[in-house]
């Protein structure tokens, strides 16, 4: 899913692996992409692994970006060898290398904090009607071109439009790099909220 710079939908589609992504990417050429997923391992680890000797440098749990958001009240999935997560986060790291590899800049973003930066703290669960119409509502307000879309939604499809919308903001200069940059970095609007 891609957003032009007047907030139009400029391409969607649905993607059935990698190969298809890179392709996507290739023919459209976005000035940006966003991914959210982890895109970076915490210091001193090489893997994921439980089998594997690597440690991470801090005795804390996690990236720091992780940890900052928790600070802030933001929860999310902490990037460890307990990681739920895992083949999601290696998958990530090797569509991000490709990526960028490729000469397109790649930045982390997390849809659940877009939306409590956004929208506040008082979010319904995104998988309830309640949420859709919550989710469906204010991304009509952010982005009132996309009305005849919203109703068709899933969740996810909500989800890849404020990771879309992130990457909008970060163009705009309105967001707040999360973390350390030789760590990694999760990129959050910086407004709170836009929408009421």
């Amino acid at each position: 899913m891609a957003l032009d710079d007047a907030l139009h939908l400029s391409w969607f589609d649905f993607f059935y692996g990698d190969d298809h992504i890179i392709e996507a990417i290739e023919h459209h050429h976005p000035h940006l992409v966003a991914i959210d997923s982890p895109l970076s391992l915490p210091e001193g680890l090489c893997c994921l692994e439980a089998s594997c000797p690597c440690q991470p440098l801090s005795p804390a749990k996690g990236r720091l970006c992780e940890r900052e958001l928790s600070r802030r009240g933001i929860s999310c999935y902490y990037t460890t060898k307990r990681s739920i997560i895992k083949n999601m986060v290696y998958r990530a790291i090797s569509l991000k290398e490709e990526i960028a590899g490729r000469g397109y800049c790649v930045i982390e973003v997390y849809p659940y904090a877009t939306k409590v930066q956004l929208f506040g703290r008082h979010v319904p669960r995104k998988t309830t009607p309640a949420g859709i119409a919550f989710l469906r509502e204010r991304i009509g307000s952010l982005m009132p071109y996309l009305g005849s879309y919203l109703p068709r939604f899933s969740h996810d499809l909500y989800d890849a439009l404020l990771a879309a919308y992130t990457a909008y903001l970060y163009n705009e200069e309105k967001v707040e790099k999360i973390g350390e940059p030789a760590e990694g970095v999760i990129v959050i609007p910086t407004s709170i909220p836009l929408v009421q």
